[in-house]
Parts: C-alpha cells; sequence; structure tokens
C-alpha cells in the first residue's frame, strides 16, 4: 500500500501509519466518486430510453425496459407476488419506480428513444392551429425527427393551402396551373421520367438504358476510343490522321456505345459530323437509336440532317417509334424536329400521329417585372417597386437558419421580380410540311378536317379491299 524506502520525517511508524491512512482515504473517496459517476452515467443512459408497454386491459406503463424472463430481477422482484408463474417484464417508469407486470397480461411493448416520448408529449399537447403546427415542425427538425415533420408541415398546408414555407419543407413547387405539388408529379405532368434521381425524358431514357447493357464486347471498345478521340484533340498531326483513319474503318456494332459516349455531345461539330458518318456506316440496327437522337437533339442542321440521311440507309422502321414519341416531347423544338424527320422517313401509318401533333400545348416560365405588391413568407406585404429578399434567404430567415441575420446587396435601381409559369398552343410548321407530303394534302392546322380526310382515306381503302376478293 505504501513505500516502505520513502523517507518519513524522524523515521517513526507513527507517521508509516499516517501515510497508510491518507492513501487509504483517497482510495476510498475515488471508488466512491467512481460509483456515483457510474451511477450518473446509467442514470443518463436510462434517460434516453422512453419505452412502453400496452396492457391487455387498456393501459399503458412507459419507461426503459428492463428485462424479459422467466423470473424477476432483483430490483424489481418484491413488486410480484412470490407465487406468481409465467414470463415477467419488468419496467422503470419515468419516476424511477420499478414495475413487473405478467407477459400474459401485456399486450404489446415498443422500443423507442427519450425523443420520441418527449415528441408524443408535444403533439398531444399542441392544439391544431397554424402556430403550433409549425412550430412543432420546426422542433421535429431540430430533433431530426422527419417523418414526424413531414406530418405536421402536411397540418400547416392544410391550415394555410399557401403557406410558402411549410410547402417548400415537403418539396413541393408549383406546377403548370400554379398549383403545388411534388416535383415528381410536376416533373411526370411534363412528360419526364426519373432515372437515378435525375428527370430525363422518356426517348432519352431508353437511349440512357441501352447506354447500360453494355455487353463484354462493347467495354471492349471504350478504351480504345477514348484513346482515338484524345488523339483527335492532339497537336501532333500524324496522331491526328492516324486517328482519324482508324475511326474511319470502325465497322463493328460493338462499338456505337463507346462512339456514343466519346462524340454524341463534343463542342466540336467536324468531330460530331465524323460520328454520325461512323454510325452510318457500322450495318445493323444499333446505330439507329444514336442517329435518332443525334437528329432530334444537335445544334447543327446540318448534322441533324445527316443523322436523318444515315438513317434512310437502314431499317426505317426502327427508328419511327422515337420520332412518334417524339411528336409529344415536351419542347416544341424537339417536336418540329420530329416532324422534319418524320417527312423523310415517314410513310401512312404516322399519319394519325402526325395530325395530333398539328398543335401541341406546351409549358413556358419566364421572369417578368412584378408591378403588384409582393407577399414574404409571413404574410407580410412589400410595396410594389420595392426589393423582396430571395426566396431561399427568406426561407432560411423564417426557419431560424440565419440567426445573425444576412446582408442582401441591392441595385441602384431594383426592380422586382417575379417567375410566371403559363401554357401556349403551338402550331407545328415542320408536322404540316410532314403531313403535306405524305398525304399530298393541305388543310392547314384544321385537325377536324384532316381527321374527316383520313377517315374517308381508309373507309374507301377498306372498301376496295373488299371488292377486290373473290
Amino acid at each position: 500500500m505504501f513505500d516502505r524506502t520513502a523517507p518519513t520525517i524522524g523515521n517513526s511508524p507513527a507517521f508509516r501509519l499516517a501515510d497508510f491512512f491518507c492513501l487509504a482515504m483517497r482510495t476510498c473517496l475515488l471508488l466512491a466518486a467512481g460509483l456515483l459517476l457510474s451511477d450518473s452515467l446509467g442514470l443518463m443512459a436510462r434517460e434516453a430510453r422512453a419505452d412502453y408497454i400496452t396492457l391487455r386491459t387498456g393501459g399503458e406503463i412507459r419507461g426503459e425496459l428492463l428485462s424479459e424472463s422467466n423470473r424477476p430481477d432483483r430490483r424489481s422482484r418484491a413488486v410480484i407476488e412470490s407465487g406468481q408463474k409465467g414470463e415477467i417484464v419488468s419496467i422503470r417508469t419515468l419516476t424511477g419506480a420499478m414495475v413487473a407486470v405478467g407477459k400474459d397480461d401485456v399486450e404489446s411493448i415498443v422500443r423507442r428513444r427519450m425523443v420520441v416520448e418527449e415528441y408524443e408529449s408535444l403533439r398531444r399537447a399542441a392544439p391544431n392551429t397554424l402556430e403550433a403546427q409549425w412550430q412543432l415542425a420546426e422542433w421535429c427538425r431540430q430533433k431530426s425527427l422527419l417523418k414526424e415533420r413531414e406530418g405536421h408541415l402536411r397540418a400547416v398546408v392544410a391550415l394555410d393551402p399557401e403557406n410558402v414555407a411549410a410547402h417548400r419543407g415537403l418539396g413541393h413547387i408549383k406546377d403548370r396551373q400554379g398549383r403545388w405539388a411534388t416535383q415528381d408529379e410536376v416533373m411526370t405532368s411534363r412528360g419526364y421520367v426519373k432515372h437515378k434521381g435525375k428527370y430525363v425524358l422518356p426517348q432519352e431514357l431508353e437511349l440512357i438504358q441501352q447506354d447500360e447493357k453494355v455487353s463484354e464486347a462493347e467495354k471492349g471498345w471504350f478504351k480504345r476510343v477514348r484513346m482515338l478521340h484524345g488523339w483527335l484533340d492532339s497537336e501532333r498531326s500524324d496522331r491526328q490522321a492516324e486517328a482519324m483513319t482508324q475511326l474511319k474503318a470502325i465497322q463493328d456494332p460493338d462499338a456505337v456505345p463507346a462512339l456514343s459516349r466519346y462524340f454524341k455531345a463534343v463542342p466540336v461539330d467536324d468531330q460530331r459530323m465524323l460520328y454520325v458518318e461512323i454510325l452510318t456506316r457500322i450495318s445493323g440496327d444499333k446505330p439507329v437509336p444514336a442517329l435518332v437522337l443525334q437528329s432530334l437533339w444537335d445544334e447543327s442542321r446540318a448534322i441533324r440532317d445527316a443523322a436523318i440521311g444515315g438513317l434512310v440507309r437502314k431499317d426505317v422502321a426502327k427508328a419511327l417509334p422515337y420520332y412518334l414519341r417524339a411528336l409529344k416531347n415536351g419542347l416544341n423544338l424537339i417536336v418540329n424536329r420530329a416532324g422534319d424527320a418524320l417527312a423523310q422517313l415517314g410513310n401512312d401509318a404516322v399519319i394519325p400521329q402526325l395530325i395530333n401533333a398539328l398543335v401541341t400545348r406546351h409549358v413556358y416560365t419566364e421572369l417578368v417585372p412584378d408591378g403588384a405588391p409582393g407577399i414574404t413568407t409571413n404574410g407580410g406585404l412589400v410595396p410594389a417597386g420595392q426589393p423582396v429578399l430571395p426566396a431561399n434567404i427568406e426561407l432560411l430567415l423564417a426557419t431560424g437558419q440565419l440567426p445573425m441575420g444576412v446582408r442582401v446587396d441591392y441595385p441602384a435601381t431594383p426592380v422586382r421580380m417575379k417567375e410566371i409559369t403559363y401554357e401556349k398552343d403551338e402550331r407545328n410548321a415542320s408536322v404540316l410540311g410532314a403531313l403535306s407530303l405524305l398525304t399530298g394534302q393541305d388543310f392547314g392546322y384544321d385537325e377536324s378536317t384532316w381527321r374527316k380526310w383520313f377517315n374517308a382515306q381508309k373507309n374507301s381503302a377498306g372498301a376496295k379491299k373488299k371488292k377486290s376478293k373473290p
């Protein structure tokens, strides 16, 4: 317990004994402190739980679940009659009392964190008012109770359908009719589909999925095509010439995915034209989707025309479904480009879809000066002509995420702008041109007259077919 060789005062046994008792006292104090700390930590751990058991009689006991066993533990043994049999459920209540009940009397057992118990207490006490539901939603956000927060944000929206902060908390945006909806709902209404977290058009998704289904033979081309593409950008003329020679010699359909990845969107027009020329020389159906995509989305009219020309040399029937879907595209530009392609590649089978696409409705969003008084997220009015905070900054302030405030600098003569979304019916000249070319008729944009003419032609053809039968 102590060092016998340690120096002592006067070499007296009394002093050695005093040292021993001091050391012993210090040890006891440390042990006691350790026990107290252990109890404190245990209490903190217990406070982090908020389990509850539901009794068959309808009552509930809330606290920390201690055990589920064939016999009660020592702490709860006193509350059970010595003759009780069967499994025992022990729980420490929120007041610290130990309770043990027979499992046969228990309807259900739920384990959960203390923060959930706090939430349940707040939820039961909160009135169904706008302010109370918003405050509870904010409390849930701070405690990371995301599912519970969503429920209270929906309650806010039910009480105030135009509450901007609550809608944005739910991830809502306004659709083409100015109604709040989820981003998925809005994008779906505009003709988009979701793929790996991104919104793409259906025809783009087909091409993406085709690119993802890369066989081992196709994978073997990626390294080579990437190298040749790099050589095209090299400063060495011999490398450039060698790359052109090798690229123009490619005729393997398995090379299409690699060519598409490295060439379809390069900024150099000559390289995209080279890409279309290579696809045109490759036999089979694999180049068809890539050529269709280039004919619809390339910025260069010459490259788009070259892609359509490449499709003329292939099985055109494989390309028509892509163009018919493009007639329903949300972008009016793509609708007309599909019309240009069908004028060259189409047949009688595409006439009904062309008639439907003579006039299409599209959604446009613009920023315009706002001459009306503005409304902030908390309902305050901003006079016309005065600047308002950007929407994202105002939302951060409203939700307390900028506790130190924020400074926003405006131009010397600020003009308050607003975003408007509207629909517009567009007459598609390229679609009308395709119809006129395929039918030899011109009824303008009168869809009703076109349909009457087409039905008459179809009935006449059916009658002739019946007469020709023996």
